[in-house]
């Protein structure tokens, strides 16, 4: 019944790590087309090519900006083509780094499957701008009955209005986000994942040849892949989270404008609550579990 449990647990567990392994698939479609910026910053890639390889190890330059000439890599072993392959579906596609996505002028595919020109951040801005002084008139010219008004500034609205959010922006830079603390966090996710499925996978092998109980060091090995998993969530967060930085809403609501009247007080308390509630129930379960190993299977289990 002991070694049921364990096959099932493993089983569903490695069907779990396959499944996320599958939908990173399409999320890094998703991420390509949608967020390309948060793409460069998982590769470390700051100069755009055709047939971008995905990089396995690397060791990002301390200190390198977009605009400098420091080579953005210690060292790196990667994946030739990978990279092309997984975001585009094409091994010689070309993949914008953060200096082109900063500077512009490289072909992409919009929404509507047209082949454009990619405009520069400080355009955006400049269009961005323009959107939410529209805006503003508009309000104004409504306000007012001027309907003539209001239809020219909807117009310009509409026209510069998938830009809005970069008329928040200060310059250029900002829309960079934090570059080493994406690429590692994305590799520590990947890995775990790995290693989660050669895990389950091992365990499952090793119980149906009946030899499971003589890995004892595998068994120490499970109690250890608990906090992993919790690191390997929190790792894919923090890629998802801080990687699309600065937006609430992709080019459309930066963080810098997406306030509210809710005081800073509310949410630290908030926050510190559910850490205590979250840190206690998890305390409590590795208590449960701790306690129910070394109790071990009831005689007669098998």
């Amino acid at each position: 019944m002991a070694k049921r449990s364990i096959i099932i647990a493993s089983v569903f567990g490695l069907l779990s790590s396959l499944l996320v392994a599958l939908t990173g698939d399409g999320s890094a479609v998703q991420v390509a087309h949608k967020q390309p910026m948060k793409l460069a910053a998982m590769e470390g890639l700051y100069k755009g090519s055709e047939g971008v390889g995905l990089v396995v190890i690397g060791v990002p330059t301390p200190g390198k900006v977009y605009n400098d000439s420091k080579d953005p890599y210690i060292f790196k072993i990667e994946i030739p083509k990978l990279l092309s392959l997984m975001g585009y579906h094409d091994m010689d596609a070309f993949v914008p780094g953060i200096n082109d996505i900063i500077e512009g002028g490289y072909t992409y595919k919009n929404k509507n499957g047209e082949e454009v020109v990619a405009q520069s951040t400080v355009q955006k801005i400049e269009r961005g701008k323009l959107a939410i002084q529209a805006l503003a008139d508009y309000k104004t010219a409504k306000d007012e009955g001027n309907k003539d008004a209001m239809e020219y500034n909807k117009k310009i609205l509409d026209e510069n209005f998938e830009c809005f959010g970069y008329g928040y922006l200060k310059d250029a830079s900002s829309i960079i986000p934090s570059v080493p603390l994406i690429f590692y966090s994305f590799r520590v996710m990947v890995g775990l994942g790995i290693l989660f499925i050669a895990f389950f996978g091992l365990i499952i092998y090793l119980s149906l040849k009946k030899r499971l109980d003589q890995k004892k060091w595998l068994l120490r090995l499970s109690i250890i892949m608990v906090p992993l998993a919790y690191l390997a969530s929190q790792a894919g967060w923090i890629v998802a989270e801080v990687g699309r930085q600065p937006w609430v809403i992709q080019d459309i609501l930066p963080t810098s404008a997406a306030i509210s009247r809710i005081g800073t007080g509310a949410v630290q308390v908030t926050f510190f609550l559910f850490l205590i509630i979250f840190t206690t129930l998890l305390i409590a379960e590795l208590k449960i579990m701790f306690k129910q190993i070394k109790i071990g299977p009831k005689e007669g289990e098998n």
